[in-house]
């Protein structure tokens, strides 16, 4: 026996049962309940509407892996509420509500409207069980009548995607035709679909009994990549199901009530073809968006949609944008309301939220951040520069070497990494994460270049990755972007400072969109492109250093990275490219005040510390950038900001660290206004 609670989860000890008592002991357990108190609202609808929380605690690996995540009993009665005042038609007359993964049943189970029939189904048959006895208990349910498919004395489940829609509205219409019911008015689903990506551990799914078969016709629809986001394969039996009712019953409009993520809805790439199949059946017909972990036990903060459509076939696709209510902002007890009122005061108090939210549109036509980068020679083309990426493929006549990648001798990726980076041999450095240099040979851009006269970028397209960029001396192990004149540098540095300022403060809503590029005013541009160019300037990962040669293979050249972020380097890149944009603000201006303080930090640090020559064994040897090299570390009038912070906080320089405090806060303040212009004058989550 297992008690769970908020003060901690308990295991008595073992109940023995003789084998053929289990049966009656089963019944007993399941015919005494704890007594409730109505007035005090702990019903037994209450402690059903709680049976998922009990799972979560039980078994975690097992809700993981099934993808549940059971549907908020308050949410899903304004979900509901929302669906009957908006619901396109009388679905108490008229329609037939199915929910084909029931859960725990407090989707399905809160609509208190005089439905007809509901039809609930479930794969796993526990929770089949509980559903049941909870609807058993429910006057609303018992006078307007419900169906559990399959019966629960089979003790099994049905799998909704294991069948071609066909056979399985022939399962549904058997089990009906029992209660003398034909599937001859529309279906309404109303399903909160679990959302578990299955391109994983399949041991794992298989002990769990989450290995679910897909059928060929639903993968037809979803593609093989999309139908591993198993959402998107019970959208694709959905739309199959419902194209085969109409062919059975002409006439009949199936409506589709569904909480799903919102990557299809703008769509991302991988679901494009699935809604250009989905639009030719449904049209779009109103929505709303939460924040998932405000209502959901998961890890993770992103939209959740609650959507609406009619089925309406049309050939050449509905124009399909959904517009929807934004209630990221909503907490969850602000749907603590008395639900047992009557309509007309329950829908004034629920309007009410949704008069105060923002409608926001999901498509794709804000554009791709990507656009703004300029065209570059590539192999005899112009083109748009395109990322580059430090991971290869083995070629054929490195299979038997045993260094192959750039990584210095000694760096254990030699071994850990199955896919090759960089080159052995490779007479330009780029860098990993951690800022390891990495040995490569020249792009197909011809991008590489061993003086300080670029800079390269780890730009993320997608606003769920802006935590991720970086400006660094060399190009990134992946996602590198390059800032080799001005023009590249105002793009990337425009998409870099787009990351770190709307980072941490961006709408719910926009975490599945790519980055977008802003609407910048004529008259704020040259402000706007001084104040990113500040802002990398002090927020790089630049570094001086030089990779030894013989390292990590004989006839391997030393190659010396300097820094190309250097105020007071005149061959750096900052200098003959990016200066004259800040230098035309005015001298109170944020971002001439940041660079000046960046420029004056550089000038000190080498009239009191380098003072023009290069300081050796300073401390540094354990960085990434110097750990694997002989030759002892160093430090030069023009190394990396990080290097020389470094190097100040393990001597305690306080000096140094002084003025550190200062850019930071000046960097905070071009961050800031980053921000505002983004949001206040370009308008940019309009």
């Amino acid at each position: 026996v297992q008690i769970v609670g908020f003060k901690g989860h308990h295991i008595s000890e073992v109940v023995k049962v003789l084998p053929h008592y289990v049966k009656d002991f089963k019944k007993f357990v399941e015919n005494h309940y704890i007594f409730t108190n109505e007035g005090s609202g702990l019903t037994v609808d209450y402690y059903f509407s709680r049976f998922d929380e009990v799972m979560a605690k039980l078994d975690p690996e097992y809700v993981k892996q099934h993808g549940i995540f059971f549907t908020d009993s308050n949410l899903s009665r304004f979900a509901l509420w929302f669906a009957k005042y908006h619901f396109p038609g009388n679905i108490n007359e008229n329609y037939i509500v199915f929910d084909p993964a029931g859960g725990s049943g407090n989707l399905i189970s809160s609509w208190r409207g005089k439905l007809k029939h509901k039809i609930i189904s479930e794969l796993q048959p526990d929770l089949l069980q509980t559903i049941e006895r909870r609807m058993k208990v429910d006057p609303w349910h018992i006078e307007t009548g419900f169906t559990i498919i399959p019966k629960t004395s089979e003790n099994k489940g049905l799998n909704f995607l294991d069948k071609n829609a066909a056979e399985y509205l022939s399962e549904l219409q058997t089990e009906l035709q029992l209660k003398n019911i034909q599937l001859n008015k529309p279906l309404a689903f109303l399903l909160n679909p679990p959302y578990k990506n299955t391109d994983e551990n399949q041991k794992v799914r298989e002990d769990k009994e989450s290995n679910y078969v897909i059928d060929e016709s639903i993968l037809q629809l979803t593609g093989e990549d999309a139908g591993k986001e198993r959402y998107l394969a019970f959208l694709g039996q959905i739309l199959n199901i419902c194209a085969e009712q109409v062919r059975l019953f002409p006439g009949v409009q199936p409506v589709v009530m569904i909480f799903t993520p919102t990557s299809w809805l703008i769509p991302r790439p991988t679901y494009k073809p699935f809604r250009e199949q989905w639009d030719k059946h449904f049209s779009f017909h109103s929505g709303f968006l939460i924040t998932s972990n405000e209502f959901f036990e998961l890890k993770g903060t992103w939209p959740l949609a609650f959507t609406i459509w009619s089925y309406n076939y049309n050939a050449d696709g509905n124009k399909n944008i959904p517009a929807l209510h934004d209630l990221t902002g909503l907490k969850k007890h602000q749907l603590r309301v008395a639900w047992n009122l009557d309509d007309v005061e329950l829908n004034f108090q629920l309007n009410g939220l949704l008069q105060d939210a923002k409608i926001v549109k999901l498509d794709n036509s804000k554009g791709d951040i990507r656009e703004l980068l300029p065209l570059i020679m590539r192999k005899e083309n112009l083109e748009r520069q395109p990322r580059n990426n430090l991971y290869r493929n083995l070629k054929a006549e490195e299979k038997s070497q045993k260094i192959v990648s750039g990584f210095p001798l000694n760096d254990e990726r030699h071994v850990k990494r199955n896919q090759p980076f960089g080159f052995a041999l490779g007479n330009f450095v780029g860098f990993m994460d951690d800022n390891t240099p990495l040995r490569t040979f020249q792009d197909t851009c011809e991008r590489f270049s061993n003086k300080p006269n670029r800079i390269w970028l780890q730009l993320r397209p997608a606003f769920i990755d802006v935590n991720l960029t970086k400006v660094q001396s060399g190009s990134a192990d992946k996602y590198g972007y390059c800032a080799y004149d001005l023009p590249s540098a105002k793009a990337t540095c425009t998409w870099f400072a787009i990351t770190k300022a709307l980072n941490g403060r961006y709408p719910i809503w926009v975490n599945q969109y790519d980055i977008w590029p802003p609407n910048i005013k004529p008259e704020l541009e040259n402000y706007w492109q001084a104040l990113c160019f500040a802002f990398v300037l002090a927020e790089n990962r630049c570094v001086v250093t030089k990779f030894e040669k013989d390292n990590p293979v004989p006839g391997a050249p030393e190659v010396y990275v300097d820094n190309p972020l250097c105020p007071t380097n005149k061959e750096s890149f900052y200098c003959t490219t990016l200066v004259d944009t800040i230098d035309s603000m005015d001298k109170n201006n944020v971002a001439r005040l940041l660079a000046e303080n960046i420029k004056e930090l550089y000038r000190y640090w080498n009239l009191n510390y380098c003072k023009g020559q290069v300081l050796e064994n300073v401390g540094l040897n354990n960085e990434p950038y110097f750990k694997y090299f002989n030759y002892p570390d160093f430090l030069t009038p023009y190394s990396g900001l990080i290097q020389i912070k470094k190097y100040a906080e393990q001597e305690g320089l306080h000096d140094l660290l002084t003025r550190f405090a200062e850019i930071s806060k000046d960097t905070k303040k071009v961050k800031d206004e980053i921000y505002r212009l983004l949001v206040d004058e370009f308008k940019y989550f309009e």
